[in-house]
């Protein structure tokens, strides 16, 4: 079976993020007593839909793609409600096998301080990207229950698409750190046509003087495309026309929730549809910045 064009196909989790902003440190010892464990808060709690493979594909939905997604979606409650952003986005989604979704709440302070408590829900099932219609890209990504064993499997999976014709991006995020040898990761990027990550996250495989040396070092492991997302300082990215670095406008004291994915799933739009890499670079920033600005995470991308 041929490649389908225009089709994407996104691996990753799905999550439930929960958002309590205003949320002051505890003072004195935990009690029992209603009213002394309470805190008032001046802000509503707010939700919304999370996760580096579900955020990533209802970016892609919204921009008018077809894609499909396989996550860890359960069929709780919490399930149902993420399910109904993404079918209304046009994302289609994969045969629920799991119970449980995986749920993020996120507390900041009034400063800005976060701290987070975070219910990983079930593992991706990567090999489950091969059943079906061939996709022109398909897009993975790390999340908090990957282990060393997903290395070899996304490799695997990346490999077999790869000989279908499919072009592979590929996310790895902060959380293979600690679980898997640098080799492993390093010999996974031979198999990605599109790597994309944060500085932090790439110096943690490959140490760098700087981000040119970084981007040329990348891509000598491999991938066709490096772009190294660099927060409020923009992005840069690198192929064999060149290394660009562009530049975004920060917004202060925003919730950043959701901008990284909101970023990815611009990037590969426009790279699905032919756009040049650093044209495509630049409207993932000028996208991710209003989701940022709009303080909803993807959500906030297009209302």
């Amino acid at each position: 079976m041929g490649v389908v064009p225009g089709l994407i196909e996104v691996a990753s989790n799905a999550v439930l993020d929960m958002l309590v902003r205003d949320a002051a440190a505890p003072e004195g010892p935990e009690r029992d007593g209603w009213g002394a464990n309470v805190q008032l808060l001046p802000r509503p709690v707010e939700v919304a839909l999370g996760g580096c493979g579900a955020a990533a594909a209802y970016v892609l939905g919204r921009l008018g793609h077809q894609v499909r997604l396989n996550a860890n979606l359960g069929e709780d409650s919490w399930g149902g409600l993420l399910r109904g952003w993404l079918e209304g986005a046009g994302v289609g989604l994969r045969s629920a096998t799991f119970s449980d979704t995986a749920v993020h709440l996120i507390q900041l302070s009034p400063e800005g301080k976060r701290r987070s408590y975070y219910y990983t829900g079930e593992k991706v099932v990567w090999g489950d990207s091969l059943e079906g219609q061939t996709p022109a890209w398909f897009l993975a990504a790390g999340y908090g229950k990957v282990e060393a064993v997903d290395v070899e499997e996304l490799g695997r999976v990346f490999a077999l698409l790869r000989r279908r014709g499919t072009k592979v991006m590929f996310d790895p995020s902060p959380w293979f750190k600690g679980r898997v040898e640098a080799p492993a990761m390093l010999g996974l990027w031979s198999e990605v046509d599109c790597l994309v990550a944060t500085e932090e996250e790439l110096q943690v495989w490959r140490p760098a003087a700087e981000i040119r040396s970084l981007t040329g070092q990348l891509l000598d492991l491999g991938p066709s495309q490096v772009v190294v997302k660099r927060g409020k300082e923009g992005a840069v990215c690198a192929d064999k026309d060149g290394v660009a670095a562009l530049s975004t406008t920060p917004v202060e004291g925003a919730n950043t929730v959701g901008a990284g994915d909101t970023f990815n799933g611009r990037l590969l739009s426009g790279l699905c549809r032919g756009e040049g890499l650093e044209e495509a670079v630049g409207a993932a920033l000028a996208l991710a910045t209003r989701a940022v600005a709009r303080g909803r995470g993807v959500l906030g991308a297009f209302d």
